[in-house]
């Protein structure tokens, strides 16, 4: 039983990122060892879904799916610092401060969703 237990430390320290992170708490030790219990645990969900399938194929293909999320984050951060300086530069030219901006954003972004998805009060009185 100690052997199984051995070998999963060392799969999860070389190929899940156990303990990998720069962390200096005990809370944020514990959230690496539940992330690397979910990523050992996709990859016993993917071999269970494809019986022909190798665990380092599974892996490739878990980090396949992990790499587009990294870039769809890394475009998000990009999309992100554009928007905040175009905010700074309307900010500039219209005279006033960039939360204002962002405030009257959120009400036209808020009403839209409440008006497209119907949850004024009125339907979802109606709908109760």
């Amino acid at each position: 039983m100690r052997w199984g237990i051995e070998v999963y430390f060392k799969a999860a320290k070389q190929h899940l990122g156990f303990l990998v992170e720069q962390t200096r708490t005990f809370a944020s030790h514990t959230a690496s060892i539940h992330l690397t219990a979910i990523r050992y645990w996709m990859l016993v969900h993917a071999k269970l879904n494809n019986p022909g399938l190798g665990i380092g194929d599974a892996r490739a293909t878990i980090q396949e799916q992990l790499n587009k999320l990294s870039f769809a984050g890394d475009l998000w951060d990009l999309f992100r610092g554009l928007v905040s300086e175009t905010l700074i530069g309307l900010g500039k030219e219209l005279g006033c401060s960039v939360a204002t901006i962002m405030h009257t954003v959120d009400e036209k972004i808020e009403a839209f969703l409440t008006q497209s998805l119907q949850l004024d009060s009125f339907t979802l009185q109606v709908e109760f």
